[in-house]
């Protein structure tokens, strides 16, 4: 979610031009999804007319003035700020548009030679030796380091790890392209057989060898991203804080502290996703330097500190995207990207790989030019070398929107093939429950379907992609056991999908508010939602691929 005032967080324009078309009438007028400050009221207006926004602040919302930020659609201001964010609008987590988006077009398996050479995924160096040893070849580009090769017709050379395609295995299977890889005939046939690619990297090279799966998202994944993710589920965010302007109170909320960070971790909250707003504003210097304020950067750093001290996994990232959004000239923009980006990555710089960072958080612009600013994240934090050579870093498409189309447009950035990247989608699903004060009796078998329906639409988008969803939840105007049996729901299909799920907190209390703990003790506000995003959550683990069902919540 984005925010703007005191009171409100921002929703911005940028879903008008992915959702109005259709799936946005079916929000509803009396969704006023601000993200009051703590103790406002909801708007009972102010659903815009391509969908609606959930409160990031605690409380209720006002009724006019302010910006709607609802993951992309632009609705009409509700007052006093910004609105919760995320999500596409689908009442019934039906997809935004019509379209999947693969990741990318991958190579198609390249030209059989017989007991030629073989070229597996791209850079693979060295000749297969006919009935005779292996020579050892280089690494493969899209599917991780190729570990050996396979003598025709003789023994195999077990070489290397696989870095993002799988593991190698002596004489066994080499997974090259993805996660299922092929296997190598280790003897018998001339010139040996290889089969190659993951699921996208291509066709089987017959004696030969299998072409790369060239600059695809979904072949050459790292397994250990997938792995990543369940282990720091389930997540919660610290909202309505450090994305707050010009002051971490700015919206109510008190400054953060050591003990609130324990008790959500001892709640079984193994995710801290800490969104801050660094600019505009009076934490940002002026171009070209946009120099960080001090005293700002260490308040942030603190904060992560004593999350990954508690144990926890922590996302940093720059929440307020106002500054990306569709400037004539990019350049600037990615250059401020750039400038912000190698500080932060610098202010953490010694932190453990617990410490992740997000590029953005819902961020507006569209096509190449989002793109551009996201490489320019990226490249800003891998070029501060050390451990942020490698450090897990999270984007998102157009709105962080589960849109087909905002996905595929981002998997074809240049750094798409960086194994350490994982993609973070915000739902509310279905809105006219996540956005929405206005009360519905979620739980029939059809809101079920839905639900699975949503999740597994994001899953075939994203194929092995290690995925978040960065934000999700229920306000305190829906009934309360409609939530705890939405919560469970969720958080269990989500897990279920190999997803991590992150609920939006915005502090404070009333229909506007998604507050689960209280700001200052740390106390359980509402704990019958906790334990069921915690045991959702076990249970989705627990049982990958199983999903609830009215008879089977």
């Amino acid at each position: 979610m984005q925010r703007e005032n005191t009171i409100q967080r921002e929703k911005g324009g940028l879903w008008t031009s992915l959702l109005l078309a259709g799936s946005l009438g079916m929000l509803f007028p009396a969704c006023g999804n601000s993200d009051t400050g703590p103790g406002s009221t909801t708007p009972s207006g102010g659903s815009p007319s391509g969908g609606t926004t959930p409160t990031e602040t605690g409380g209720s919302t006002a009724s006019t003035g302010g910006k709607v930020e609802t993951g992309g659609s632009t609705t009409t201001p509700a007052t006093g700020g910004e609105l919760a964010p995320g999500g596409s609008i689908q009442p019934s987590g039906g997809s935004t548009d019509d379209t999947s988006a693969t990741g990318g077009s991958p190579t198609s398996g390249g030209s059989p030679s017989s007991g030629g050479s073989m070229a597996t995924g791209g850079k693979m160096g060295g000749t297969t030796a006919n009935g005779g040893s292996t020579v050892a070849g280089g690494t493969t580009a899209s599917g991780g380091r190729m570990g050996g090769t396979t003598a025709n017709g003789g023994s195999t050379v077990v070489g290397g790890t696989t870095a993002t395609g799988g593991s190698t295995v002596a004489g066994g299977t080499t997974a090259t392209g993805g996660r299922t890889g092929g296997t190598t005939a280790t003897g018998g046939t001339t010139g040996g057989t290889t089969a190659t690619g993951g699921r996208t990297g291509g066709t089987t090279a017959t004696g030969g060898s299998p072409g790369a799966a060239g600059n695809t998202a979904t072949s050459g994944r790292n397994p250990a991203m997938l792995a990543l993710v369940k282990a720091m589920s389930p997540g919660w965010n610290l909202g309505n804080s450090f994305d707050g302007s010009p002051q971490v109170t700015s919206w109510g909320n008190p400054a953060p502290n050591q003990t609130l960070i324990n008790a959500v971790h001892a709640a079984g909250f193994n995710l801290l996703r800490l969104p801050v707003t660094w600019g505009p504003g009076p934490h940002l210097g002026a171009a070209p330097n946009y120099t960080i304020d001090a005293t700002w950067m260490a308040s942030v750093v603190q904060t992560a500190q004593w999350a990954i001290d508690a144990g926890m996994y922590v996302f940093v990232n720059t929440h307020h995207d106002g500054w990306v959004t569709f400037p004539s000239d990019p350049t600037p923009v990615a250059a401020e990207s750039t400038a912000i980006w190698k500080q932060i990555a610098t202010a953490f710089a010694g932190f453990s790989s617990k410490l992740m960072f997000e590029c953005f958080n819902e961020p507006g612009g569209g096509g190449t030019d989002l793109n551009a600013y996201v490489e320019a994240c990226v490249n800003a934090v891998r070029g501060t070398g050390g451990a942020n050579a490698t450090r897990v870093v999270m984007i998102q498409g157009q709105g962080a929107s589960p849109s087909s189309t905002g996905i595929s447009t981002m998997l074809k950035i240049s750094v798409i093939n960086d194994p350490n990247l994982v993609f973070s989608v915000h739902t509310y699903q279905p809105t006219n429950f996540g956005l929405s004060t206005t009360p519905y009796a979620w739980g029939s078998a059809s809101d079920y379907t839905s639900m699975t329906n949503s999740v597994t639409q994001i899953l075939g988008w994203l194929p092995n992609w290690g995925i978040v969803i960065g934000e999700w939840g229920s306000m305190g105007g829906q009934t309360l056991a409609n939530r705890v049996t939405h919560a469970h729901a969720y958080s269990r299909d989500t897990a279920a999908a190999g997803m991590c799920p992150v609920w939006w907190d915005n502090g404070g209390s009333g229909k506007g508010s998604y507050a689960i703990f209280d700001r200052t003790t740390g106390a359980q506000t509402q704990p019958t939602i906790v334990n069921a995003i915690v045991t959702g959550t076990q249970e989705g683990l627990a049982n990958p691929g199983t999903y609830a069902t009215s008879a089977n919540p």
